[in-house]
């Protein structure tokens, strides 16, 4: 397909189309045993369908205004934006209540999920406010260092340590594509690493699950005869992860057919949310498994695509980091549910039950569908990447690191 100024990015739209069908879709019997049986949902094998058509409503409004509105006229809005969502991270830290250990949750709102977005809008505005100066430590790396920390130190304060690992990686990420010291980038990756993992080494729960993970690394075929002489987390953990590989193992080449999944009767935890690839895996066999992986592929391809195109800076790191950002939520739970990451909790993009994770998804994508009818236009801007006089190349057009130089706004 020839692309064009102005043309919005329909490979890109395709594909987030796709998996918001197929969430739907999933929701519809990942389930239904669990709520079907269950008082608190009333005996109703379709909550969770019916909750999901109701988000999907909901982010489809977000992702259309998102995808429509001039969001130029409110870039000004996102430095208080950002600054107003550390505040909501810092008072869900304090009041919410526990629920499963996490204090993740304020009046039916995830600010964890939120926090990615601001986020990534933040740096972007930050590279593009700083352009070449990017590259230096105090106008570069400590400022956007800063703002990476802040949120993720607030999400630890939750107790919610896969959320802080995932924002963590996103704004780490960005500040890699932003050009910042490398140097500086590479020992500073050890920064929230350490902290997260001096917090794991407290919490019980997640030993158990670091050490499950470490089973299910060395010992996959074992994993049964482990879990008979566990106990604990580290039992729930090593049992998680065997019917997970149980579920995806049985599907064979092209599943056992829609809704006919054995798992999703109370073997696999959290099937209608953590554990969904699972399911797709056990229904849709490798096939589908294959097709939902390729789909992040493609979102993650056509944000780096988008990002070379885009003329001005704050819109390229814009489309980028929005783009990763559903990448690694999407590499981390399609990786805790084959054993190769330990147990998160983090949802799959647009496929998982949700509501917060879901609309800030529709917002991000719909957001760089509207900024992908902008490529072409020239601005007088380019991208370069300096570090002491000497320019290097990340990208093959020569403009590597999406650094910026120029003055970061329209003429």
């Amino acid at each position: 397909m020839k692309e064009r100024q102005g043309s919005m990015d329909y490979p890109l739209l395709t594909a987030v189309l796709i998996l918001a069908v197929g969430g739907l879709i999933m929701s519809l019997g990942a389930g239904t045993i669990m709520t079907a049986g269950s008082e608190k949902f009333s005996h109703d094998g379709f909550y969770f369908f019916k909750k999901m058509v109701k988000n999907m409503a909901v982010a489809s409004t977000v992702f259309l205004v998102a995808a429509k509105v001039n969001y130029r006229k409110l870039r000004p809005l996102i430095t208080p934006s950002f600054l107003a969502m550390l505040g909501v991270l810092l008072l869900t830290a304090i009041m919410a209540k526990a629920v499963r250990g996490s204090r993740g949750w304020l009046m039916g709102i995830q600010p964890a999920e939120l926090a990615r977005l601001f986020l990534v809008l933040f740096l972007a505005q930050l590279a593009a406010k700083r352009g070449e100066e990017v590259v230096r430590m105090r106008r570069g790396f400590l400022p956007a260092v800063g703002a990476v920390l802040a949120p993720v130190i607030l999400i630890v304060l939750q107790r919610d340590l896969g959320s802080a690992l995932a924002v963590a990686l996103v704004g780490y990420g960005m500040m890699f594509a932003m050009g910042v010291n490398l140097g500086a980038w590479i020992s500073g990756l050890a920064v929230p690493l350490a902290g997260i993992t001096a917090v794991a080494l407290t919490r019980p729960h997640v030993l158990g699950r670091l050490a499950g993970f470490w089973c299910s690394l060395l010992r996959p075929t074992e994993l049964l005869a482990l879990a008979e002489n566990a106990s604990g987390h580290l039992k729930n953990t090593i049992i998680q992860t065997h019917q997970s590989l149980l579920g995806i193992g049985s599907g064979g080449w092209l599943g056992v057919g829609l809704g006919q999944s054995r798992q999703k009767y109370l073997f696999v935890a959290e099937a209608h949310t953590d554990f969904i690839f699972s399911i797709i895996g056990e229904e849709g066999g490798l096939l589908a498994a294959t097709l939902v992986i390729t789909l992040f592929l493609v979102i993650l391809w056509r944000g780096v695509k988008l990002a070379g195109q885009l003329d001005d800076r704050f819109e390229a790191m814009a489309v980028l980091g929005l783009c990763w950002g559903v990448f690694v939520y999407a590499a981390i739970n399609i990786s805790v549910s084959l054993g190769l990451f330990p147990i998160t909790g983090l949802p799959l993009p647009f496929l998982s039950y949700g509501g917060t994770a879901l609309v800030v998804n529709a917002a991000s994508m719909g957001l760089v569908l509207n900024i992908s009818r902008h490529r072409g236009e020239k601005t007088g801007q380019y991208f370069s990447r300096k570090d002491n006089g000497v320019s290097h190349s990340r990208w093959r057009d020569g403009r590597s690191s999406l650094s910026w130089s120029g003055s970061g706004r329209r003429r």
